[in-house]
């Protein structure tokens, strides 16, 4: 078996991933909606629970929620990541003065890009 520690192009993917996760962390906090639109797949969904109740968006809707955002200071931070192939899974923080996001995101490798398929997040007030 073949691990990332072993595998030669591990680091090369690891920029590829990168590349992607930093669309969305940089793209977000200044509402750069074409950076964003790069991150995800056009299939992706959005996932969050709103009042105890789940709450999803396709892709274009979330983008149009997001374009309507006002730009606010924030610090973006990329926690942890992980893949196996062409699959894997990242977790980030987004905090801004009064409350912060924390992010699951899915991804998928197709035709040698990362894409997030699949967003779940959460709301923390500060």
């Amino acid at each position: 078996m073949q691990t990332a520690a072993t595998n030669p192009g591990t680091e090369a993917e690891k920029q590829l991933i990168l590349l992607t996760l930093n669309n969305y962390l940089e793209g977000r906090p200044a509402i750069d909606i074409e950076r964003m639109r790069a991150a995800f797949h056009p299939g992706a969904f959005i996932r969050t629970v709103i009042d105890g109740k789940l709450v999803q968006w396709a892709l274009p809707d979330y983008l149009d929620l997001v374009a309507k955002a006002t730009v606010q200071e924030c610090l973006p931070e990329l926690l942890s990541f992980t893949w196996d192939g062409d699959t894997g899974s990242a977790l980030v923080r987004l905090t801004f003065d009064t409350f912060r996001f924390i992010d699951r995101f899915n991804l998928i490798k197709l035709d040698g890009k990362w894409f997030i398929v699949d967003k779940i997040s959460y709301r923390q007030e500060l």
